[in-house]
């Protein structure tokens, strides 16, 4: 996450250029999906564009935010679906957890950080088919 805010720009000259970045990062791979989302993480003081949330201000609670997580995630009694981008940031844990048939990994490495937004109806699709097959949709 250091890395991640370190590499992020502080302002921009106007909001297509926010967009670009972002699309260039590849925390959003889809153009369309830049221009609906960042625009509303941005404010406009003295003719620059910065971001609405100074995400190292949160850093003391980075921790506490992922502290047992995973374990926390695993403990759920309850059918489990883990979307991600990639498989990179698995620990070991995890890795065995879902080889063991402990919850549902889909993997959609089209997309970037924000796969809700670079892949709207692959997403809500997975989400579907997750609770019909676990019978948590209502009749």
């Amino acid at each position: 996450m250091i890395d991640f805010i370190a590499s992020r720009p502080s302002s921009f000259d106007n909001i297509s250029q926010a967009i670009v970045w972002v699309y260039n990062h590849g925390s959003i791979k889809k153009k369309e999906s830049a221009c609906v989302s960042i625009p509303p993480q941005l404010v406009k003081k003295d003719n620059k564009w910065y971001w609405k949330t100074d995400l190292a201000a949160s850093e003391p609670y980075w921790n506490g935010w992922f502290k047992d997580l995973n374990n926390d995630f695993l403990s759920v009694p309850a059918p489990k679906l883990l979307i991600l981008a990639g498989t990179d940031r698995l620990d070991k844990n995890m890795l065995i957890a879902q080889m063991a048939g402990k919850f549902q990994l889909v993997v959609m490495p089209s997309c970037g950080h924000q796969i809700q937004e670079d892949d709207p109806k692959s997403t809500a699709n997975i989400l579907l088919t997750f609770l019909r097959r676990n019978r948590l949709l209502p009749d």
